[in-house]
């Protein structure tokens, strides 16, 4: 038993001895074929990463250092070939990737045929054949996975260069091209594909002598396989003619060229791949007609490549534009074929790829030929309306248009004149034209604008158009949109202009602005500088708008002079009357006027001379900006704003005699001067009349303030209309209904109301043409109401008269004759309807007007609250302050306006709150006489509000304000203090309840308690 069992035992040690080397290599061989078969999988993933790092992995374990048995070789040889015809569709390009870097690997010079005849050339391309050969019985997608797979097949191996090193081999290299040529010639879906594989091919071959046989190989077959005139057949040619034209046949091409002037029609039509129904489809009988598709073919991209370097060419050997060819190339092959009018969608699709492909790389002198009119025409239709089939390829152009200025500032130029002129005129005609313009023109560097400026300067003087109306709206979008540019410049900080000294971009704006809007053409001018159609007064009065916009703009860059570019303005405008023989001044002045206007540049000359009036800089830049605006308003036509020259003049020397005698200097006149300016509903001269405000706001005096405080007094009617702008029955001149078109950055009664900042009046983009047209609708609205009226009046007369109504030629009715005339006594008899009736009308026209009195007193005493609002701001400390608390809240009563009233009650709680925000000091008035009555007055005040809330915080607010003015001024004044808010609690408690509330609301006494606990805890 012993001995069995150690046989036995001896029997399997053995058996485990002889069997252990085996499986050691049997499961590292499992384990080398579970790492291939990731490989192979990883060829197919999505990721391009993952895939060629599987490719490299691969390529490196089949390199001969790795000395790879033939077995291995052909193992994978087959899985790749196999894996071409795979139905995922990133495995064609890992595995036709590994396939040519494999091929390339194998039969490389350093070891040609190291592997003998079963991996020779003619060996790869049997196994491509075999294995991807098609069955006559396969499924649809199966066949299509095969014919894939054999064209990436017959790639991989062009692409390794297997066919041409280290030797060239002719049999095989036909072969290959047989394929891919049968390929195109009878798979439409893949034609496209095998001519760019063939174009590849042919842009690799180099000048040995086999390279000529191999492209020559290419040429012929297009004939054999009627490719020529095909897509890919010109693509082809045009690829071996950059290389060897000398092998090229002289036919079918005249000169061997496609792209000849004959062949312009014949080669739109191959482009556009409607060759069957042309002379040579009977030649191309055999070739299948290819499917629909999105894209262009690539034939396109050499095309217009090859065209656009020709034309590089003849440009670096002479600079004449006249004989470009890319111009007329353009039109007669994209233009008229993509974009024709019965062109499908589909086609004009493919225009939209080429122009945003081409807009983006062009070269810049090219630029403006690619807007040619159909394109132009499609682009504005298809982008009018989301709706529109070709609606986002359009939106992409402009995009393309857009982003080709961004990366290259100085192309904007091409781009603006291309868009705006010929076959896409000034007229922005769709929100996103007008959007993509301003895109461009913001993206332009200063020497494109320059450049942009100088051509509106032409479209102004020939606007395109001999229609006045068309000319009138072509300007003022000229107008708004130098204005735009001016507005929304980026680089003001960076650029010369933030130093005083503009640049040469902006310089030109002012002075095209000043030409246009007080400039006439003279007599003896030259023909080029008339301007045809004549500017007319509209277009002149907007251009004067638009100036004054600009001038509202740069106010705000915060430059070292405020004055700076107004004086600039009216500077130019003395140069040009002076030096310019091509126009004169649209206003005419007599000699007196003259003198004036001679004296006032005279003060402007001579205050910048100084730099300072009585030792004030800050009052010398004031100066100059008042001289500068009211010369404006001078040019413009204004009457007053003579007068205006006077009071500055006198108000200027009224500075120097009090600096002179050394006493406080009293800038209450410049008051009255500011208040005209507001009275201007030009956004430009109320920022002006806030600047100097807050230039002399130090020596304003009571009287000064008074002068403001009174305003808010006055009563919002036509009487108060007439106090204010000391006018009869017409209408104030400081901008009622009928200013619809006075100023393009004017804002609403409620935006200014509500107390909207003026930058975001004069923000915003698109804003200066947007406000145009509601202005214009304003107006339209004004005027259909006031027709309605005319029409209702007309109505009742030819009623009461029995006639019948007016028609717009001025005959009236048929049915009138002259046996309906009545006698004495019948027009007797209507006398008193006719008297009613125009009564009502006088009614009617009465409270039109009492409404736009009120509107215009609102408004104006808006643009005074402002000014106070500066006030308070800046002289917080100032005892004057307290004299103006008074009259706000008199302005936030219950029957106040609402818009007032609560504008006013922002400004009043920012004044009480900034002793706590900015620790100011309270004021410290020298007598505290004023104080207490203020104070009285205001506890007086509170029992008006009618149960206002707004009101009722704001005496409050008010009150506590005086009290701890008089409290911070003697401690002993709290005595007197709670004497007064006792009484008005005494009164309080003893008031009649009036709809159960009482006059004076509780929050007086509940925030004075809160004050009276927080100052005993100081104490203490």
């Amino acid at each position: 038993m012993s001995k069995k069992a150690l046989k036995r035992a001896r029997d399997t040690s053995d058996a485990n001895a002889t069997s252990e080397g085996p499986a050691k290599r049997q499961r590292q061989a499992n384990k080398d074929n579970v790492n291939l078969s990731k490989l192979y999988d990883d060829l197919a993933a999505e990721s391009d990463e993952v895939r060629l790092n599987a490719a490299k992995e691969l390529i490196l374990k089949l390199s001969p250092s790795n000395e790879p048995s033939l077995t291995t070789i052909q193992t994978a040889l087959d899985r790749l070939i196999r894996g071409l015809c795979s139905q995922r569709k990133a495995a064609r390009f890992g595995f036709c990737i590994t396939l040519t870097e494999l091929l390339r690997q194998l039969f490389s010079r350093e070891k040609p045929e190291v592997h003998g005849p079963d991996l020779s050339v003619e060996r790869i391309i049997g196994l491509v054949e075999e294995k991807t050969k098609v069955n006559s019985n396969v499924p649809g997608q199966e066949r299509r996975d095969h014919l894939i797979g054999k064209l990436f097949g017959c790639k991989a191996v062009l692409q390794s260069s297997i066919l041409t090193e280290p030797k060239f081999v002719p049999d095989s290299w036909n072969k290959i091209l047989d394929h891919i040529y049968e390929l195109a010639r009878d798979v439409p879906w893949l034609r496209e594909e095998c001519g760019l594989i063939i174009c590849e091919a042919a842009s690799g071959l180099d000048e040995r002598p086999e390279s000529e046989e191999c492209a020559q190989a290419m040429i012929e077959r297009l004939s054999t396989f009627k490719l020529t005139k095909m897509p890919e057949g010109v693509a082809l040619w045009l690829t071996v003619k950059s290389k060897n034209s000398k092998i090229l046949p002289e036919q079918p091409w005249h000169k061997k060229d496609p792209l000849a002037r004959k062949h312009r029609g014949e080669l739109a039509r191959i482009l556009k791949e409607s060759f069957h129904n042309t002379p040579d489809a009977q030649d191309q009988g055999g070739v299948k007609s290819a499917a629909a598709r999105s894209n262009p073919p690539f034939t396109w991209d050499v095309v217009l490549s090859e065209i656009l370097a020709r034309d590089e060419r003849s440009r670096k050997q002479q600079d004449n534009l006249a004989k470009l060819e890319f111009p007329q190339f353009w039109v007669d092959i994209v233009d008229s074929n993509l974009f024709a009018t019965t062109s499908s969608h589909e086609r004009k699709g493919w225009g939209f790829k080429l122009f945003t492909k081409l807009v983006t790389t062009i070269p810049t002198w090219a630029i403006p030929f690619l807007f040619s009119p159909n394109l132009m025409r499609t682009l504005t239709n298809q982008s009018k309306k989301d709706d529109r089939f070709l609606h986002a390829a359009a939106l992409a152009s402009m995009k393309a248009i857009e982003h080709r200025a961004e990366q290259e500032p100085s192309s904007a130029a091409a781009i603006v004149v291309a868009m705006t002129s010929k076959h896409s005129a000034i007229d922005l005609d769709t929100k996103q034209k007008a959007k993509s313009l301003e895109a461009v023109l913001l993206s332009a560097d200063d020497e494109a604008l320059q450049q942009i400026v100088s051509h509106f300067r032409s479209l102004i003087l020939r606007p395109e158009s001999e229609d006045q109306g068309v000319a009138d709206r072509r300007r003022q979008t000229i107008a708004d949109t130098l204005l735009s540019v001016v507005r929304d410049y980026k680089r003001y900080a960076t650029s010369a202009a933030a130093s005083g000294k503009e640049s040469k971009w902006l310089q030109a704006v002012l002075k095209l602005l000043v030409e246009t809007a007080y400039f006439v053409p003279s007599p003896i001018a030259k023909t080029k500088r008339v301007p045809l159609p004549s500017i007319s007064d509209a277009s002149r009065q907007i251009f004067r708008d638009r100036l004054s916009s600009c001038l509202t703009r740069l106010l705000r860059l915060g430059t070292a002079s405020r004055s700076t570019y107004a004086v600039k303005v009216v500077g130019m405008i003395r140069s040009v009357a002076a030096t310019s023989k091509d126009v004169e001044l649209a206003f005419r002045a007599d000699e007196s006027v003259s003198t004036t206007i001679d004296h006032a540049f005279q003060t402007i000359d001579a205050i910048a001379a100084k730099g300072s009036i009585g030792g004030n800089k800050s009052a010398a830049d004031g100066f100059m900006l008042l001289y500068s605006l009211v010369l404006l308003q001078v040019y413009d036509g204004d009457g007053d704003a003579v007068l205006m020259l006077y009071d500055l003049d006198a108000s200027r020397k009224a500075l120097l005699k009090k600096k002179k005698s050394a006493t406080e200097a009293n800038h209450d006149p410049f008051v009255e001067i500011i208040l005209s300016f507001l009275g201007n509903p030009r956004t430009l001269f109320r920022r002006i009349a806030e600047e100097t405000f807050t230039m002399f706001i130090d020596g304003i005096t009571s009287e000064g303030l008074r002068s403001l405080t009174d305003i808010l007094d006055t009563e919002e009617n036509l009487a108060g209309q007439q106090e204010l702008f000391a006018q009869g029955d017409d209408q104030a001149d400081m901008g009622g209904s009928d200013n619809g078109d006075d100023d393009v950055e004017e804002i609403s009664d409620a935006e200014m109301i509500d107390g909207a900042s003026d930058e975001d009046a004069d923000e915003g983009g698109s804003e200066q043409s947007s406000s145009a047209d509601s202005d214009d609708e304003d107006s339209d609205e004004g005027g259909s109401s006031e027709d309605e009226e005319v029409a209702q009046f007309e109505n009742l007369l030819a009623q009461t008269l029995q006639t019948s109504k007016p028609r717009l030629d001025g005959d009236g009715s048929d049915d009138s004759s002259d046996d309906s005339d009545m006698d004495d006594e019948q027009m007797m008899a209507l006398d008193p309807h006719l008297t009613k009736i125009f009564q009502q009308r006088s009614k009617v026209s009465k409270k039109k007007q009492n409404a736009e009195a009120k509107q215009n007193v609102v408004q104006f005493k808006s643009k005074v609250l402002d000014l106070l609002t500066i006030y308070l701001d800046k002289e917080y400390s100032n005892p004057l302050t307290l004299e103006v608390i008074l009259p706000m809240v008199r302005r936030m009563r219950a029957n106040a306006n609402k818009q007032l009233a609560e504008k006013t009650g922002k400004v009043l709680k920012t004044f009480f709150a900034s002793r706590a925000h900015h620790k100011a000091a309270l004021p410290k008035p020298e007598d505290d006489a004023e104080a207490w009555n203020v104070l009285k007055e205001i506890h007086e005040e509170v029992k008006l509000g009618d149960g206002s809330n707004l009101h009722a915080t704001a005496c409050s607010n008010a009150s506590l304000h005086l009290a701890k003015v008089l409290v911070g001024m003697d401690m002993e004044n709290c005595r007197k203090v709670v004497d007064i808010y006792a009484e008005t609690q005494k009164q309080w408690l003893m008031d009649k309840l009036v709809n159960g509330v009482s006059a004076v609301q509780p929050v007086l006494f509940t925030q004075f308690h809160s004050w009276s606990v927080s100052v005993q805890k100081r104490k203490k």
